[in-house]
C-alpha cells in the first residue's frame, strides 16, 4: 500500500509562461494522488505575471508553496526547491507541460512496489508527436530493470521529467542541477540513471511535453548558440569523470552517450568558432574520447559526416577538425565500398568508411549538333566536403552500351546556397550519341579511385522527370526515363526516316497499353490521351495560369494579349470557379475552370504550360499527385514549361529556381543583368528570354491622387505560410524588428503632421501571408488607410501611388518602371538575410537601387517628408539607374514574350 502521508514533492520552475502555466497547474491539481503531493513553484524572475498565477495557485491549495528568486535559470530554481523537499520522492514538471491525471499515481506505485531508485514513464509531445531513441524500451509492458544496462537507450533521455526519483538516493550521490549552463538537467538525470540499482519502467504516458509554435528552447536552437557547445562539452567532461566508478557495462552505456550526444557539436564546431576557441574544444575532446575504440565511435555515430570530427580527434589532427574540406579531397575504393582518402591505421578504418553515396540526374540536354547528349546532376558522398572539385576522377557508365564517358565536377550555386560543403557537388558527362546502342540502359556514376573502381546507380530527380522528353538526334531517338522506383535510364532507338518514326510510335503505344493493362498510376489519363490523340495531335495548346484563384499577374496580362491582339485560338486560362478575378477575364473566352474535366483533358494535350509561379503546384489538377504525375504522365505529354516570374529576380534564388530543380524550358527576364544571372548562376543558358514582363505593358502611371503606398514583403520566419501549415514561426511576431518598425512608423507624429500638411494618405498593403497578423496595425486616422485589394489590384495600387515604400519586395522594379519615386525601408536587414534564409544576389540596393535606403523608422520618415516637400519627384540618379537596368521601357513586353514562347520547339513524343 502507498502511504497516505505526503510522498512526492513536485518541483516546477516558472519563467514567463503566463499563457501556459494555468493549464500546467490544473493538470497537477487533477492528479489522483494530489493530496499525497507537495508542490513547490519557484518563479525565476518572471516579468509577464507568471509569479502572480503561481501565488494564486498556492493560495488555493495548502500543499502548494510559491517562491520567488532573481532570474538565475531553471537549474537554480530546481535546486532551491530540491533543498526544501522533505518527501521520499521527487518529480519535476516544466511550467508549460502537462501531467495526465494518473501520472504521479502510477509512478509512485511502481517505485514503491519495486523499491527502485527511479520510476520512468513514457512521454508524448504535442501538438505533434516526436520520435525519440530513448523510447525504444517502451511498448513491451511494465517491467523492472536491474540497471540501465537492461535498457541502454534510456541513457539518451537526459531530462528529469516523466520520472520519479528516490530523494534520499539523489542526496546520497550528491546530485544536483548544474547552475548557469544549458542542459542543466542532464547533470542530474544522466548520473542518476547510471548509478541507479533498480529502475521501474512504467509503460504508460505520464508526461505531455509541449512543443511551442514559436520556440526559444535550447533544443530548438541547439547548434545555433555558441554557449551550447561549451555547456554540452562541460556535461561530457563531468560524465567522463564517472568512468572509474562504473562497471564495464555501465561504462559502455555512458560512452554511447558521450559519442552520440556530442557528434552534432563536434561536426559543426568549425563553422561556429575561430581557431583559438576551436583548439580548446579539440583539446578537451581528445581527453574525453582518447580511450574509446574507433569501431565503437563508428557504431554510435549517425554517418560518416558525423565521424569526421572524431577521426580528427582520434588522429590528433587539428587541421582536419578545423578545416575538413582542405584535408579530405577524394575517396578510395575497397571491395565496392568507398572510404575517405585519409591516411589511417587499420583500427581507424571504420571512421573513414562512407556510409552513403547518392547521385541524382537532373537534366539530359542534346547538343545543337546532335552529336552528344549531356547528362548533369549532383552527388552526395557522405562525409566528403566539396568546397572544391573532388580529386577522385568520376565517369558516367551506360550499361548495355559498353560506354563509360568522363564526368566533370561542376560548381552549383544552388547547392552552395544550402551548404558550403556542396559547392562542387554537381557533375556533367557528355555521351557520344553514335556510341549509344539501341535498348534501355541504366546509368551509373563511377568513382575511378587509385585503389580500384566503385559505382553507384544514378537516381532520377523531379527536374530530370520534368525534362524527360524525347531527344531526336539524326536517326537516333533518346528518351530519359527510369526503371524500378527511381533508377535513371535512357531508352534509345536507332532507326531513321518514316520507318523509325512509326517504330517509335508503336513503342510508345505499347508502353501506353501496358501501363493501362497494369492499372498503374494515371492509367485512365494515359488511355484517354491515347484515344483522343488523333483529334488533338496537331493543335498547339497553351495553358496559362497563376495561382489557381488569381488573374492579376504576368500570366493574365499575357493571356489578354494573346486573345485580344494575336487572337490565338488554342490559348486557355485556368482559374477556379469561384475566383473573384474571373470578371477581369470576361469577354476574352477560353477561361477553363480549375479541376474541371476540360482542364484535365487540355492538360493531356498541352504543348505549353505557362505560369508566373510554381507550375506543378498551380497548373496540375488537385487530384494529380506531383511525383506519380512526373513519373507516369509528364513525359508522355512532353509540354514545354514557361516561367514568366512574378517579379524581377534580384536575390540569390538558386536554391529554388536552379535548372537542376525547376527545369523550365523558357525563363523570362526583364534586364540583361538579370538574364545573365539566370543564364549563368541558375544554369539556364540560352533558355532565358530578355523580353520584359507582360504586366509592364499595363504600367501606365495614374499619379496625382496624393497617395503613398507602403508595401513590404513577408517574413517566412514570422508566420506559418499558407503552403506549409506544418511549419512553425521561428520568431515571435510581437517584439520582432518587423512589428517594432510598423509601430514606430505609424505612431510618428512628424509623419502624421507632414501627411496632413501636404494632403497625402499613406496606404498600407501587407503581403497576403502576413495579413492575419496586421489587422490592427493601421491607426484610426484619416492620414492612414489599409489598402483594399478586393477593390483594386496590386498593379492599380502601384500605378496610382505618388510615392512607394517597400523593403526588399521585387515590386520596387514595377514602380521604377513607372518612374515613381520609391524608398527602401530595410529596417531588419540582419534578420532578413540570416534568419529568413534569404541570400543576396547580383543587385545591391544602395549601389543599384532606384531610391534611398533607410535602416530605421526615423530615417524612413525623414525620406518620406523630403519627397512630400519636393512634390514626389524622383531624382535624376535614380531615373538613370532605371533606364540602364530595363531592357526596354515600352508597351511591347507581351509581344516579345509571346514570340519567345512561339519559337519553342513543339513536343517531342
Amino acid at each position: 500500500m502507498v502511504d497516505p502521508a505526503p510522498q512526492v514533492t513536485i518541483i516546477v520552475p516558472v519563467y514567463n509562461v503566463e499563457d501556459y502555466l494555468p493549464e500546467t497547474l490544473e493538470s497537477i491539481a487533477a492528479q489522483t494522488v494530489f493530496a499525497q503531493c507537495r508542490v513547490i513553484l519557484v518563479d525565476d524572475g518572471s516579468t509577464d505575471g507568471s509569479d502572480l498565477l503561481a501565488k494564486q495557485f498556492a493560495a488555493e491549495h495548502p500543499n502548494v508553496t510559491a517562491l520567488q528568486q532573481a532570474n538565475s535559470g531553471p537549474g537554480a530554481a530546481r535546486n532551491l526547491a530540491l533543498d526544501m523537499a522533505d518527501t521520499p520522492y521527487v518529480a519535476f514538471v516544466d511550467s508549460d507541460d502537462l501531467l495526465p491525471p494518473r501520472a504521479i499515481e502510477v509512478l509512485l506505485k511502481a517505485i514503491v512496489t519495486h523499491k527502485a531508485s527511479i520510476a520512468v514513464g513514457d512521454m508524448d509531445t504535442f501538438p505533434k508527436p516526436t520520435s525519440f531513441l530513448w523510447k525504444k524500451p517502451f511498448g513491451k509492458g511494465d517491467r523492472l530493470l536491474e540497471t540501465v544496462v537492461d535498457a541502454p537507450e534510456l541513457i539518451f533521455d537526459a531530462g528529469p521529467c516523466h520520472k520519479l526519483y528516490d530523494l534520499a538516493q539523489l542526496r546520497q550521490h550528491g546530485l544536483r542541477f548544474r547552475e548557469g549552463v544549458h542542459f542543466e538537467d542532464a547533470f542530474l538525470a544522466i548520473p542518476m540513471l547510471l548509478k541507479a540499482e533498480r529502475i521501474a519502467l512504467v509503460d504508460t504516458v505520464v508526461y505531455q511535453y509541449r512543443k511551442r509554435a514559436v520556440s526559444t528552447s535550447i533544443m530548438d536552437n541547439l547548434f545555433v548558440r555558441e554557449q551550447n557547445f561549451w555547456d554540452h562539452l562541460e556535461l561530457c567532461e563531468t560524465l567522463a569523470e564517472l568512468r572509474p566508478e562504473l562497471d564495464v557495462f555501465r561504462r559502455e552505456v555512458l560512452e554511447r552517450f558521450l559519442v552520440r550526444s556530442y557528434q552534432g557539436f563536434a561536426m559543426r564546431a568549425h563553422a561556429v568558432f575561430e581557431d583559438a576557441d576551436l583548439w580548446k574544444i579539440f583539446e578537451k575532446c581528445t581527453r574525453i574520447y582518447h580511450d574509446i575504440d574507433p569501431s565503437f565511435i563508428a557504431r554510435w555515430t549517425i554517418d560518416t559526416r558525423h565521424r569526421v570530427a572524431y577521426l580528427a580527434i582520434k588522429s590528433y589532427d587539428f587541421e582536419l577538425f578545423a578545416r575538413p574540406w582542405e584535408r579530405l579531397r577524394g575517396v578510395v575504393a575497397c571491395g565496392g565500398d568507398l572510404h575517405l582518402d585519409y591516411p589511417v591505421t587499420p583500427s581507424m578504418l571504420p571512421l573513414t568508411k562512407v556510409t552513403a553515396v547518392s547521385a541524382r540526374l537532373e537534366q539530359a540536354r542534346l547538343s545543337e549538333s546532335g552529336d552528344t547528349i549531356t547528362l548533369s546532376g549532383h552527388m552526395v558522398v557522405n562525409g566528403l566536403p566539396m568546397r572544391s572539385p573532388m580529386q577522385t576522377p568520376i565517369a558516367m557508365r551506360v550499361r548495355g552500351s559498353r560506354l563509360t564517358a568522363p564526368a566533370t565536377p561542376q560548381r552549383r550555386a544552388d547547392l552552395k546556397a544550402g551548404d558550403d560543403n556542396r559547392e562542387y557537388a554537381g557533375f556533367t558527362a557528355e555521351l557520344p550519341v553514335d556510341k549509344l546502342r539501341g535498348g534501355q540502359h541504366s546509368l551509373r556514376l563511377v568513382f575511378l579511385t587509385e585503389t580500384g573502381q566503385a559505382s553507384r546507380q544514378c537516381l532520377v530527380s523531379a527536374a530530370y522527370l520534368r525534362d524527360a522528353t524525347m531527344k531526336l538526334a539524326g536517326d537516333t531517338r533518346i528518351l530519359p526515363t527510369f526503371t524500378g522506383r527511381e533508377d535513371a535510364a535512357l531508352l534509345v532507338q536507332r532507326k531513321g526516316g518514316v520507318a523509325g518514326r512509326r517504330r517509335w510510335e508503336r513503342t510508345m503505344r505499347r508502353k501506353d497499353l501496358r501501363h493501362v493493362a497494369s492499372r498503374a498510376p494515371f492509367w485512365k489519363e494515359r488511355l484517354l490521351r491515347l484515344v483522343t490523340a488523333p483529334l488533338m495531335g496537331r493543335r498547339d495548346v497553351w495553358l496559362i495560369g497563376e495561382r489557381t484563384d488569381t488573374a492579376q499577374d504576368n500570366s493574365s496580362h499575357l493571356f489578354r494579349h494573346l486573345r485580344q491582339v494575336e487572337r490565338r485560338r488554342d490559348v486557355y486560362y485556368v482559374l477556379t470557379k469561384d475566383s473573384p478575378d474571373r470578371g477581369r477575364l470576361r469577354g476574352l473566352g477560353n477561361v477553363v475552370t480549375y479541376d474541371s474535366f476540360r482542364h484535365k483533358f487540355l492538360m493531356l494535350h498541352a504543348s505549353k504550360l505557362i505560369n508566373s509561379y510554381d507550375i506543378d503546384a498551380y497548373m496540375l489538377p488537385s487530384s494529380w499527385e506531383r511525383s506519380p504525375f512526373l513519373k507516369h504522365l509528364n513525359w508522355r505529354i512532353a509540354f514545354s514549361r514557361v516561367f514568366l516570374q512574378h517579379g524581377v529576380t534580384e536575390k540569390d534564388v538558386s536554391a529554388g529556381l536552379h535548372r537542376g530543380r525547376g527545369a523550365f524550358d523558357l525563363f523570362v527576364a526583364s534586364s540583361h543583368r538579370e538574364a545573365e544571372y539566370i543564364a549563368e548562376d541558375l544554369d539556364y543558358g540560352d533558355m532565358v528570354a530578355t523580353t520584359g514582363m507582360p504586366r509592364f505593358d499595363a504600367l501606365v502611371p495614374d499619379r496625382g491622387k496624393r497617395r503613398i503606398l507602403f508595401m513590404p514583403t513577408w517574413r517566412t520566419y514570422l508566420v506559418t505560410p499558407s503552403y506549409n501549415r506544418a511549419a512553425r514561426p521561428q520568431v515571435a511576431f510581437d517584439g520582432s524588428a518587423y512589428q517594432v518598425f510598423l509601430a514606430e512608423l505609424f505612431s510618428s507624429e512628424r509623419l502624421r503632421q507632414s501627411l496632413r500638411e501636404h494632403g497625402y494618405v499613406l496606404e498600407f498593403l501587407p503581403h497576403y501571408e502576413m495579413r492575419s497578423l496586421l489587422t490592427d496595425v493601421v491607426p484610426a486616422d484619416d492620414c492612414f488607410a489599409m489598402a483594399d485589394q478586393s477593390a483594386r489590384t496590386v498593379q492599380d495600387a502601384l500605378r496610382q501611388c505618388d510615392l512607394f515604400i517597400t523593403d526588399y519586395s521585387s515590386t520596387a522594379f514595377d514602380v521604377a518602371y513607372l518612374g515613381t519615386p520609391l524608398i527602401y525601408a530595410q529596417f531588419d536587414a540582419d534578420e532578413f538575410w540570416t534568419i529568413g534564409g534569404y541570400k543576396k544576389g547580383y543587385f545591391e540596393h544602395r549601389e543599384d537601387g532606384f531610391g534611398p535606403v533607410c535602416a530605421t523608422a526615423e530615417e524612413t520618415v525623414d525620406a518620406i517628408i523630403r519627397y512630400l516637400e519636393n512634390g514626389c519627384t524622383r531624382e535624376e540618379e535614380y531615373s538613370r539607374r532605371a533606364a540602364e537596368f530595363f531592357v526596354a521601357q515600352d508597351r511591347d513586353n507581351s509581344q516579345r514574350v509571346a514570340a519567345a514562347i512561339a519559337a519553342l520547339p513543339g513536343p517531342q513524343r
